[in-house]
């Protein structure tokens, strides 16, 4: 029973140095850096109030955020294989202020999570009466992510000795359960070859397309990045796109061959290519454009529709603007 009672204390301490290791000073006007995220606070109001016989104290309503602030999506991976602890967790940050004291039922401590993170993927069914297997295409979740851009916040009150200021530390989670990493494909996947002869055969919604702007004969890519329209060479990975219609919708999301798992987006202003395809933002409503083999791609959260500006693409509510005419070729 003894050495049970000392291992537990050990491994208590050990997971305590941990913790500590990782808390980090923050005011309102000085947040971290932390595994990419930026973690602060900021303080929207302070008051002073009275607490029982005890006195005068400060009273602040806090917004405690984590924001992604660089251009790729961030996610938090469920661990494959056996996992005996199942310690996946969606939270990103943990805000302790250390001088609070509670009074009241107002806050010591924040968490800050993120959010659910799904993709499109075939899975097996098994029917137990006649124990066939067949694959369907549905959405399931991968574990948790924060996109390029995006901030978790949440809202505390906090009651600190009267003329202080809420003294906070904070610590990272994303990287304790399991490390949060960039979600773009940094290059070809294997078995590319720039050269590859392009495919023949009609255009199908379940195949790669390319997709080229009939004004200026130039095709959607991301060869060297960030979405833009230019000339391509033939077999272009980066060029071509699976056109995915959603179940019971006339809605499409539109998934890059070359940066596995990312679809072209809204959700950080500017079209780019990210993880999330569930938010409105990457998701597309094709407008076919009457008398003519050009379609309008409408984007389902701005409502705005897909063009060009400078090779670069650009959204625009002007639907007669000449740029925003496209045709969906086989590549």
């Amino acid at each position: 029973m003894k050495k049970q009672v000392v291992i537990t204390v050990l491994f208590t301490l050990f997971i305590g140095r941990i913790w500590a290791q990782s808390a980090y000073q923050v005011t309102d006007s000085q947040p971290v850096t932390l595994n990419g995220l930026t973690m602060g606070y900021k303080i929207k109001s302070e008051e002073v109030k009275a607490v029982g016989d005890k006195g005068d104290f400060s009273r602040f309503s806090v917004s405690f955020y984590v924001t992604n602030p660089t251009s790729e999506e961030k996610i938090i991976l469920y661990k494959q294989g056996w996992n005996v602890l199942n310690n996946v967790s969606d939270q990103l940050a943990k805000f302790n202020i250390i001088n609070a004291t509670g009074a009241r039922l107002t806050s010591k401590e924040a968490l800050i999570s993120a959010a659910p993170c799904n993709v499109l993927a075939y899975v097996e069914d098994k029917d137990c009466a006649t124990n066939k297997i067949t694959k369907t295409k549905r959405f399931v979740q991968i574990g948790y992510s924060i996109k390029a851009g995006q901030t978790f916040s949440s809202t505390a009150i906090l009651i600190v000795p009267l003329n202080q200021k809420p003294n906070v530390e904070v610590t990272s989670l994303a990287n304790q359960l399991q490390p949060t990493g960039s979600a773009s494909y940094p290059g070809p996947p294997p078995g590319y070859d720039p050269n590859q002869p392009p495919p023949t055969g009609r255009v199908n919604p379940d195949d790669f397309i390319k997709i080229r702007n009939a004004a200026t004969n130039t095709y959607v890519n991301v060869e060297i990045g960030a979405p833009r329209a230019s000339a391509i060479d033939a077999g272009w990975w980066s060029a071509q796109w699976s056109l995915i219609r959603l179940p019971g919708a006339r809605i499409y999301v539109i998934k890059s061959r070359w940066k596995d798992n990312q679809y072209l987006s809204t959700d950080t202003g500017s079209p780019g290519t990210f993880v999330n395809y569930v938010s409105d933002g990457a998701r597309w409503v094709i407008e076919p454009v009457f008398g003519t083999n050009t379609v309008r791609i409408k984007n389902l959260g701005t409502g705005s529709f897909l063009g060009i500006s400078q090779d670069k693409l650009s959204m625009t509510n002007n639907a007669n603007q000449g740029s925003l005419e496209w045709v969906f070729e086989a590549p």
